[in-house]
């Protein structure tokens, strides 16, 4: 018996830690490692960086490996090692990364280049979806795959604004925000959830009932259910103090939270864990900038940033 059926029960300790980790070092000149996949095999981790590439880690040995770019009119000569968000149109910028487990294909939130996939062996990715009801994708930005069907839940964070533009949505409180998503049997995208406030990460439930997604300036994770008598509605899952930003599932169907101080100094940036219920269970402080991912794999907490040169890891 899970002890998440005796909630009612118990209270849950919030454990507040305080963690050194070790650093994960992207090529010299490049930052940004948003989210982070590891691919059928297990293997990686996979990330994409600043100037619109798609790395896979090949070891300490080996370092670093260009796999795939979003971009058909990526240039190397002009985009290789850019920080400049003016060339991310050009050059193209990977957010959100998750393979499929059975056909070992990654699928890519470039925000964008929309949503597109590309096979185990790299390259070009393929864009299959760039709009929803005739509305274009403007700042294409996380997602999660139903391992079962295949289909994909992402966000399109603002119909109105672009990603280099993120600081001017979240000021003035861009409530355009989507959540979507993509069939590739069929080939067709729905909106499932419209007028979010900056959507951003998004998780599936172990039991692929509800589907999650966290609404950066409104410190929020919204709940959109896919199945039960709730069907199609919408609740709040958990109310946070800081800005969310990605959120992952682990293997025991919790749910990692990357949370940010949004300017503010009193709140910190850490790694929250909710339990299925939307229940803190623990936070983990941690020494570092914006956090933008926390996946928790082979026993060790994997943390991405969009702005650091490295992927943190927590053992």
């Amino acid at each position: 018996m899970s002890y998440f059926n005796i909630t009612e029960k118990i209270t849950y300790l919030i454990v507040m830690r305080t963690f050194k980790y070790n650093t994960l070092e992207l090529p010299s000149g490049v930052s940004g490692p948003e989210s982070i996949a590891f691919d059928c095999n297990g293997d990686g981790p996979y990330t994409g960086i600043s100037d619109g590439r798609i790395l896979k880690w090949q070891g300490s040995k080996h370092g670093w490996k260009e796999f795939a770019i979003t971009s058909p009119f990526r240039i190397p000569k002009f985009c290789d090692g850019s920080l400049n968000p003016a060339m991310e149109q050009v050059c193209g910028r990977p957010l959100g990364l998750k393979f499929n487990e059975a056909t070992c294909d990654l699928y890519i939130a470039d925000a964008y280049f929309g949503l597109l996939v590309v096979g185990q062996n790299g390259g070009v990715a393929k864009q299959v979806a760039i709009s929803a009801e005739g509305v274009p994708f403007r700042f294409t930005n996380a997602l999660d795959i139903d391992q079962n069907t295949g289909v994909v839940y992402f966000t399109d964070t603002s119909t109105i604004f672009q990603r280099w533009a993120y600081a001017i949505a979240m000021q003035i409180g861009d409530k355009t925000g989507r959540l979507l998503k993509y069939d590739p049997r069929t080939k067709e995208v729905t909106v499932l959830l419209r007028g979010l406030s900056f959507s951003n990460g998004v998780a599936l439930s172990e039991d692929k009932d509800f589907v999650l997604v966290t609404e950066t300036t409104a410190a929020k994770v919204t709940r959109y259910w896919l199945q039960g008598q709730k069907s199609q509605l919408s609740d709040t899952f958990t109310q946070l103090v800081g800005c969310p930003d990605n959120i992952q599932r682990n293997i025991h169907g919790e749910f990692w939270v990357a949370q940010n101080n949004c300017g503010r100094p009193e709140v910190k940036v850490r790694p929250v864990r909710l339990n299925k219920e939307g229940k803190i269970v623990e936070e983990l402080s941690v020494d570092v900038g914006p956090l933008s991912e926390v996946q928790e794999k082979n026993n060790s907490l994997w943390l991405g940033s969009v702005i650091l040169s490295y992927i943190g890891v927590l053992n």
